[in-house]
C-alpha cells in the first residue's frame, strides 16, 4: 500500500516532481560527462608517453632504470618474447635497443638517441609508423637506412635520401665506432624534445654497430586494456625473474602523480557540484512535505503509522532519482558516444596549431572514455544522496499530525 501511494504520489505533482528530477537530471548528466571528458584526456596522455616511449609494460636489465648503460641489457630476447606470446592480454612487444650519440653532417652536428627496432615488431606495438612527416618507414632488411625525428632534420638540414654519420660508443671497445647512413623518413611524434634526438634504425645494424651481438636493452610491451598494466606486471616478474618488469606507473610515476593529483581536484569539484546540487533537491523535497502537511495529519488520522510515512517519503525520492538517473544517462551516454566515436575537434573552438604541455603536442580531435565503473559510480552518487537528503523531509512526514490542520481545512 506504502508502495502504491508513493508512486501515485510521484505523478500526482508533475511540476514538483519534474523540477526535483531536473535538478538531479542536470547533476547526473554534467558529472557523467564531466568523467568521460578527464578519462579521455588522461587516456590521451598517457598512449602518447607509452605507445611510442615506455610501452605500458618495460622490461629490462635488473639495474637498467637506475643506471642506463649499454652493458645492462638482455640477452636472448626471444625467451621474453615466447613468454610474452604466451600471456594473455598482451596485444604486442617489441624489442629495443638504445645508444647515445652524434649525427653529424658535414661540419654540422647533433645529439641523438638512436633506438634499434625491428620494424615488423615495431609496427605493432609502436604508432612511429603513423607519425611520418614524409617518406617512408623501416622494412626489414633496411640496414643502412634511418629514420629520424623533425628537429634533426631541421638542425642538420636533412631531406629524404641524404646521407649522415652515427657515432657512438660500442659496448666492447673504447673506441667510437661510426656508420653511413641514409634518411628514409621524417618522424613527427608530437613530443617536441623527443623529435630533437629520435633516430630509428634497424635492430640488426645497432646491435652490430654496438656490438651486442643479439643483446637488447628493453622489451616494450603494448596490452590490449593499459589499466591491466600492474596485475600483468606483477605477473611478469613472477614468470621472469632475472629481468626488472615495470608497469607504465612504476617507470614513470610522475605522469602517474600527475593524474591522481588531477583526478582529486575532479572529485572536489564533483563534490561542491552535488552539494549544490543537494541543497536545491532538499528544498524542493522539504517543501513538498511542507505543503502537504494536511494530507500527512489525514494519513495520520486513518491509522497509517510514522514509520510507513517515514518510508513513504523516501519511496518518492527513491522514484525521482530512478527517474532522473535513466534521463540522465540516456542523454548523458548518447553525448559521450558520439565524443568517443567522432571525438571533438578543439581546433574549431580556439587554435591548436602545436600546443603543447610539458613539451608533448596534444591531438587537436579529443575523445571521451566513459567505463561502466564510471556510469555506476554516478548512478550511486545520485541515489546515495537523494536518500540522504529525503531523510530529513521524511522525518517531517513521520511528525504526528496537527488535528487543528483538518479542521480548518
Amino acid at each position: 500500500m506504502v508502495l502504491k501511494i508513493a508512486f501515485r504520489n510521484v505523478f500526482r505533482h508533475k511540476r514538483r516532481t519534474l523540477l526535483t528530477a531536473l535538478t538531479m537530471f542536470g547533476g547526473f548528466t554534467l558529472c557523467s560527462f564531466s568523467v568521460a571528458w578527464m578519462d579521455g584526456t588522461y587516456n590521451n596522455v598517457i598512449d602518447m608517453f607509452t605507445r611510442n616511449r615506455l610501452g605500458h609494460i618495460q622490461i629490462h636489465h635488473i639495474e637498467y632504470r637506475d643506471r642506463p648503460s649499454l652493458y645492462r641489457n638482455i640477452a636472448h630476447y626471444d625467451a621474453v618474447g615466447r613468454v610474452l606470446d604466451d600471456t594473455e592480454g598482451v596485444a604486442a612487444w617489441a624489442p629495443r635497443v638504445y645508444a647515445a650519440g652524434l649525427a653529424s653532417v658535414g661540419t654540422r652536428t647533433a645529439g641523438v638517441q638512436i633506438i634499434g627496432i625491428q620494424p615488423d615488431l615495431e609496427s605493432r606495438a609502436s604508432e612511429f609508423d603513423s607519425k611520418l612527416d614524409r617518406g617512408e618507414f623501416l622494412v626489414d632488411g633496411d640496414l643502412d637506412l634511418v629514420v629520424i625525428g623533425q628537429g634533426i632534420a631541421r638542425k642538420l638540414e636533412l631531406g629524404l635520401g641524404d646521407k649522415l654519420v652515427l657515432m657512438a660508443q660500442a659496448a666492447e671497445t673504447s673506441e667510437i665506432q661510426s656508420r653511413l647512413m641514409r634518411v628514409k623518413g621524417v618522424l613527427r611524434t608530437g613530443q617536441e624534445d623527443f623529435d630533437q634526438i629520435l633516430v630509428l634504425a634497424a635492430l640488426e645494424t645497432c646491435q652490430e654497430f654496438l656490438h651486442l651481438q643479439d643483446r637488447v636493452h628493453q622489451v616494450a610491451v603494448i596490452l590490449g586494456d593499459f589499466e591491466q598494466s600492474r596485475r600483468l606486471a606483477t605477473a611478469g616478474r613472477e614468470a621472469l625473474s632475472d629481468v626488472e618488469v615495470l608497469s607504465w606507473q612504476e617507470a614513470l610515476p610522475e605522469l602517474q602523480d600527475f593524474i591522481v593529483v588531477d583526478d582529486g581536484g575532479n572529485y572536489v569539484f564533483h563534490l561542491f557540484l552535488f552539494l549544490l546540487i543537494g541543497f536545491m533537491v532538499l528544498n524542493t523535497l522539504l517543501m513538498s512535505v511542507l505543503e502537504r502537511r494536511r494530507e500527512f495529519s489525514l494519513l495520520d488520522a486513518l491509522g497509517l503509522s510514522p514509520g510507513r510515512r517515514f518510508m513513504m517519503v523516501l519511496l518518492e525520492a527513491f522514484f525521482v532519482a530512478l527517474l532522473a538517473s535513466i534521463a540522465g544517462f540516456t542523454l548523458g551516454y548518447a553525448g559521450h558516444y558520439y565524443l568517443a566515436v567522432e571525438g571533438l575537434p578543439l581546433d574549431a573552438l580556439v587554435d591548436m596549431e602545436d600546443a603543447t604541455i610539458a613539451g608533448v603536442v596534444f591531438d587537436p580531435v579529443m575523445y571521451s572514455y566513459l567505463t561502466l565503473e564510471r556510469i555506476f559510480q554516478s548512478i550511486g552518487v545520485v541515489f546515495l544522496l537523494t536518500m540522504a537528503l529525503a531523510v530529513l523531509p521524511a522525518f517531517r512526514a513521520a511528525r504526528r499530525g496537527n488535528v487543528q490542520i483538518l479542521g480548518s481545512q
